[in-house]
């Protein structure tokens, strides 16, 4: 597997087949959230379901909001500001 694709499948996929297998078992697999397709031992492309590339995509829609981002950054260090529930629901309702 190139190192490249190994990256890919540890990230997005629990399970690799081959084609044959993957033809043979496709009713069942398309219930997965992903799985990589080999051709002679190379992962050659993935299945990604319905919801997890939305997912993907909305988190790289969030990654290019700067506002976002920055607030990101403000809470992996530990600055950002914190609310209770009962302060959202202050600040929102006026």
């Amino acid at each position: 597997m190139k190192p490249d694709a190994l990256i890919l499948h540890k990230i997005m996929s629990s399970s690799t087949y081959t084609i044959s297998q993957a033809q043979a078992k496709l009713p069942r697999l398309i219930k997965e959230d992903s799985f990589a397709i080999s051709v002679h031992g190379e992962v050659k492309g993935f299945y990604l379901s319905k919801q997890r590339l939305e997912a993907m995509i909305e988190s790289i829609e969030l990654l290019e909001n700067p506002e976002f981002t920055a607030a990101l950054k403000a809470h992996r260090s530990g600055n950002a500001k914190t609310y209770t529930v009962k302060e959202l629901d202050k600040k929102f309702s006026a």
